[in-house]
């Protein structure tokens, strides 16, 4: 599965923004570092966007998130003979890897940083905004383009996996540097106190049985992503609701 590597599930979007509307997410995107730093996210964590952005970092199931502007003009050419694209729209992208299903981490993005994601995504065309859910869901349904190829160096570790892993290995290290004289029984004491200490950095590895494809029913009685229309990049007209349609009846011949 192109979008999944053992625990991980990467995730790429592009969402169509008209020109004029560039200037202001480039002002935004240069105002993510200034927000970021400590002294503004004690003194200011009362604003939107300073407290959205200390959420996002707190969400620990969250490899990275990355968003980019590609001009109209600025397509890659995979050759001198191939003709230069020139869109009618600029577009944003967004990529991002993480661990869970495709529906937790939208729902997350939903629930706990609506206003962040309204003020990053508010600009490209046809957005419904962040809540209600369903919408949203649907929304970044039609703009997700699947990966070709996704590598993960740890495909069954997720990111706190591997931070737990790091420190447990520094926490060893001290340890075996620390009784490396010590009589059997002191050591055996000072084992067990280090065991019970490094408790929270023994989690299991391995292929997670919920991060499948959101082809998938991901759990039983949640949306169903077939359900919200195809996935692919779309021209901005096809980025609307989606139109239910009757079912056609089966007749029986029996």
């Amino acid at each position: 599965m192109s979008n999944v590597s053992g625990k991980a599930y990467a995730f790429t979007a592009f969402t169509p923004m008209k020109r004029w509307k560039t200037p202001f997410v480039r002002l935004f995107f240069w105002s993510v570092p200034i927000f970021s730093l400590g002294i503004v996210q004690r003194l200011f964590s009362w604003i939107h966007l300073v407290k959205a952005q200390k959420l996002l970092l707190e969400l620990s199931f969250i490899h990275f998130a990355r968003w980019s502007i590609v001009k109209h003009d600025f397509w890659p050419r995979l050759s001198d003979e191939q003709p230069k694209d020139d869109t009618t729209y600029d577009y944003l992208m967004f990529c991002s890897n993480f661990n869970g299903t495709w529906q937790q981490y939208i729902d997350a993005f939903s629930a706990i940083i609506p206003d962040g994601m309204n003020m990053i995504w508010r600009w490209s065309e046809q957005f419904p905004g962040a809540q209600p859910i369903t919408p949203f869901l649907g929304y970044i349904r039609r703009v997700q383009l699947d990966c070709e190829y996704y590598y993960a160096a740890y495909p069954g570790a997720s990111a706190t996996d591997v931070k737990q892993s790091l420190h447990l290995q520094s926490e060893l290290q001290a340890f075996a540097k620390k009784t490396a004289k010590m009589q059997p029984d002191e050591f055996a004491r000072a084992w067990h106190q280090f065991a019970n200490s490094v408790q929270n950095c023994v989690g299991s590895t391995g292929v997670d049985p919920y991060v499948v494809d959101w082809q998938e029913l991901l759990f039983p009685g949640s949306v169903k992503p077939e359900e919200l229309g195809p996935r692919g990049l779309q021209t901005p007209v096809s980025v609307g609701a989606v139109q239910e349609s009757t079912p056609e009846k089966v007749v029986s011949d029996a």
